[in-house]
């Protein structure tokens, strides 16, 4: 807590500043300068910041502790306006320890993963596990659970009732992203009633609308959906900034849009309605790469000046979740700051967080720890399987037929295709060189045998790949060339509880185990980032390749339904557009 009294009267000069940074450089997001200023604090506040004229700080001043910002930029903590600390595979307090020492203050989560698989407990989980942390944690409510309902099984469903009753949990700033854009543009009751939910409770709506344009993209912020995450080409994000759409510049270990971003904003160097996220990062890619930092880095990379690009990562996230008095570093405004050496780099060396040094040379200065204990139970509940259920089974005893095919494109999206096979015996047990099967399980109880189709352009040559980690039902989806390669790795998987696992030839050649929902581990980000990149590694040699995807991502969001044009799920192929089920077999 601070004291306004003795706040003013450090502004004033008639007490010391707690901190003060001497003749750093100030990142200034209101007017997207940088200058040299000192820079002070008193309690949790910026008490006052003196610019330098003509060599020295326009008003002096005297601080407790001193540091020299000589060759530093100041920076305001960094706003994360959407993010999945599942994708990090580790809880929140371990997740806040690994952003906070890349200048991330504020994270805005959503737990709809968590919530996919455990309902309203790993949705109240992570809100509950957030709390009391340095970084501050702030949730909006799942939106989708499921995605699409009809189209998938979940482990939970969530209506408009539910949604309302979540709402009044802590923290919780919004609803998140509001992914099934089909059900809001034609006003299905179960998604209207959804985001009115948000609108009477007076939180943000926040939004994902891929490659959605004209009378459709109208309709969605009509309905009061306002933010966008997901945009893939430089017209669809000029089309969706010029109609007042918040749009968030987007670097994951998924999708790299940074430069599409800068392409636009080459166009309307003016727009104002811009902020950024990570949205998912696993953790060898934060470990090397960074989080929010990344994202700052690669605009600055791409020709966005360093200034604005930072505003977009702090007050513009600020002003989006009505956080009065973050996201920049001014007289009043809560003292969330890093300090670093170089914009181009964006390596951070030490942040403050409501005046408190967090971080020290990189080092982070006290154990950061959640009272929530983490729920380790194993919630892979599948049925018996033998290989015989990991082949399609023809509707012919021989010859040939045709099979409607997803194919991965080269940006990580998906087309459909067709592939004629032959038949023997009535199944199909094999198929081309760069095809694989994939195999969607029900892993919350579902009791169905699992849903075969073919994958095309996955990279994998031979060997299985199965993982929990498969958005956002997060059922168990295993891929592969061969039936007994596949059903060991499912049956790995499922005694591990959930995670991600390879076999070739009948050997397991890595297991990461995800105890907790199958999604995260409840361990260091340096312990997980070493498996992580153990793992794709691993995957990389058996020829696993999925546009700029990291291979422990490659196939996480190949059941996500609501991403153009084909998916899988556990009930079957999904055409996106149009929301109905495609026939695995075509007919001549």
């Amino acid at each position: 807590m601070y004291s306004r009294k003795h706040m003013v009267a450090a502004a004033r000069g008639d007490e010391p500043m707690d901190w003060l940074i001497r003749g750093v450089n100030l990142v200034n997001v209101f007017t997207a300068e940088v200058y040299k200023a000192d820079i002070g604090v008193k309690d949790d506040r910026f008490a006052a910041v003196a610019p330098y004229q003509e060599g020295l700080p326009s008003f002096a001043m005297s601080g407790k502790q001193e540091i020299n910002g000589e060759g530093k930029y100041a920076v305001p903590g960094l706003i994360d306006c959407h993010v999945h600390i599942e994708s990090t595979m580790i809880p929140p307090d371990m997740f806040a320890r690994a952003v906070l020492r890349h200048g991330t203050t504020v994270a805005v989560i959503d737990p709809h993963e968590i919530g996919n698989v455990m309902g309203t407990e790993g949705v109240e989980y992570m809100v509950h596990a957030s709390k009391n942390l340095p970084v501050e944690i702030l949730t909006t409510i799942p939106s989708c659970v499921p995605a699409v309902p009809g189209m998938e099984t979940a482990g939970a469903e969530f209506y408009p009732e539910d949604i309302e009753k979540m709402l009044k949990l802590p923290n919780v700033v919004g609803i998140a992203e509001v992914m099934d854009y089909v059900g809001v543009i034609n006003q299905n009751p179960r998604m209207a009633g959804i985001v009115e939910k948000g609108l009477q409770a007076g939180v943000r709506n926040e939004g994902h609308l891929p490659r959605v344009y004209g009378s459709d993209l109208a309709a969605y912020l009509t309905a009061g959906v306002d933010t966008d995450h997901e945009c893939r080409s430089t017209d669809e994000i000029l089309e969706k900034l010029r109609a007042g759409m918040l749009v968030y510049i987007r670097e994951s270990s998924i999708s790299q849009f940074a430069d599409i971003a800068a392409e636009a904003w080459q166009e309307v160097p003016h727009a104002t309605n811009i902020a950024m996220c990570t949205d998912d990062v696993e953790p060898s890619d934060m470990l090397k790469n960074g989080q929010m930092n990344r994202v700052v880095r690669r605009c600055i990379e791409e020709g966005i000046p360093a200034p604005l690009a930072i505003r977009y990562a702090s007050l513009n996230g600020a002003i989006r979740f009505g956080l009065r008095d973050r996201g920049a570093i001014a007289a009043g405004f809560r003292a969330d700051f890093s300090l670093v050496d170089s914009l181009e780099t964006m390596e951070v060396q030490d942040v403050f967080v409501a005046g408190k040094q967090q971080v020290k040379s990189g080092i982070l200065q006290a154990d950061i720890t959640s009272n929530v204990p983490p729920l380790l139970r194993n919630t892979v509940d599948i049925p018996a399987l033998t290989e015989t259920d990991m082949v399609i089974q023809a509707p012919v005893p021989t010859g040939q037929v045709k099979l409607q095919t997803m194919e991965f494109l080269k940006n990580g999206t998906t087309a459909k295709g067709v592939l004629t096979v032959e038949v023997e015996d009535g199944q199909i047990a094999s198929l081309p060189d760069d095809y694989a099967f994939t195999s969607v399980i029900g892993r919350h109880g579902q009791g169905r045998q699992p849903f075969v189709g073919v994958l095309k352009n996955s990279g994998l040559h031979q060997g299985a790949y199965a993982t929990t980690v498969a958005h956002d039902s997060h059922n168990l989806v295993v891929t592969g060339t061969n039936a007994t390669d596949m059903l060991l790795a499912v049956e790995q998987i499922k005694q591990a509880g959930g995670g991600l696992c390879l076999v070739e030839n009948g050997e397991v050649r890595e297991l990461l185990e995800l105890p907790l929902a199958g999604l995260m581990s409840p361990e260091p980000i340096e312990s997980m980032a070493k498996k992580v990149e153990q793992f794709s590694t691993t995957a990389r040699s058996m020829g696993v390749q999925v546009g700029r995807r990291s291979p422990a991502m490659a196939f996480s969001s190949l059941t996500l339904t609501v991403i153009p044009e084909i998916r899988i799920s556990d009930l079957g192929l999904v055409d996106v557009a149009t929301q109905a089920f495609l026939p695995l077999f075509i007919e001549a």
